[in-house]
């Protein structure tokens, strides 16, 4: 079973928005964000409340199809964003999977008008796989850790 959630942190250091989206499959079989998720301003503070939030939208992901897939445009439906290319200059983006019984979480970049695996600067991916299921906690606290850096490397944190 692979299950993946959606993980768009704003690209501020304060009073930020996070969305966290559970994912089923479109209509040929491809991952989709389902038409609901959480969208929270909670911080670093906050850590295993994000990670509760997390698992939640962990146990809403299925590789079902979705069947009544809503036209709402991406950036609208959970960013109010004009364009996709608004939310991806605006928002940094973490993927988290349950697959092969891993818990793994990666960080992705911008690219174009979407998001592609970040690479660091020894080319190699930022991602984090946990040696059991973790705590909220310790999933929260490694998400806004990941979130950090990523900041860090743009310049937009010191």
């Amino acid at each position: 079973m692979n299950l993946l959630v959606g993980i768009y942190k704003e690209k501020k250091n304060e009073d930020f928005r996070i969305v966290i989206l559970p994912s089923g499959k479109n209509k040929i079989g491809l991952g989709k964000y389902k038409d609901y998720g959480i969208i929270s301003y909670l911080n670093k503070k906050n850590a295993k409340k994000i990670g509760e939030l997390i698992f939640w939208a962990l146990s809403e992901s299925d590789n079902e199809k979705i069947e009544d897939e809503v036209n709402v445009q991406w950036c609208k439906q959970y960013f109010n964003c004009s364009s996709n290319l608004k939310v991806v200059n605006e928002y940094n983006n973490i993927g988290f999977k349950f697959f092969e019984n891993k818990y793994k979480i990666y960080l992705k970049m911008k690219d174009g008008r979407g998001y592609s695996p970040f690479k660091d600067e020894n080319g190699n991916m930022v991602e984090y796989t946990f040696p059991e299921k973790p705590t909220a906690l310790e999933l929260g606290t490694k998400v806004m850790e990941m979130f950090e850096y990523k900041e860090r490397y743009d310049g937009l944190i010191e």
